[in-house]
């Protein structure tokens, strides 16, 4: 996908890519230079306390004003499979 620097040094994420990765205005992105190519990544929270059921059962404490998402999920399901 071809994206253009404007005087600014401003590139556009297109809506597309911002839709994906749940991307809105106020999200924070690092980037890394590595070579020839500009890696961004979605800044993403610490990582949420991961707690245990009795039963070995993994589960996420609620925690006021903070909600699980999709990637708090897969970040889980990745760990456990390590």
């Amino acid at each position: 996908m071809m994206v253009t620097i404007d005087r600014a040094g401003r590139v556009v994420v297109p809506k597309e890519v911002r839709d994906r990765l749940g991307l809105v205005a106020g999200s924070q992105l690092d980037i890394t230079v590595l070579r020839d190519a500009i890696r961004l990544e979605r800044r993403r929270e610490p990582a949420r306390a991961l707690s245990w059921t009795d039963d070995g059962r993994p589960y996420f404490p609620a925690v006021a004003g903070q909600i699980t998402t999709d990637a708090d999920v897969q970040d889980l399901r990745d760990a456990l499979q390590r």
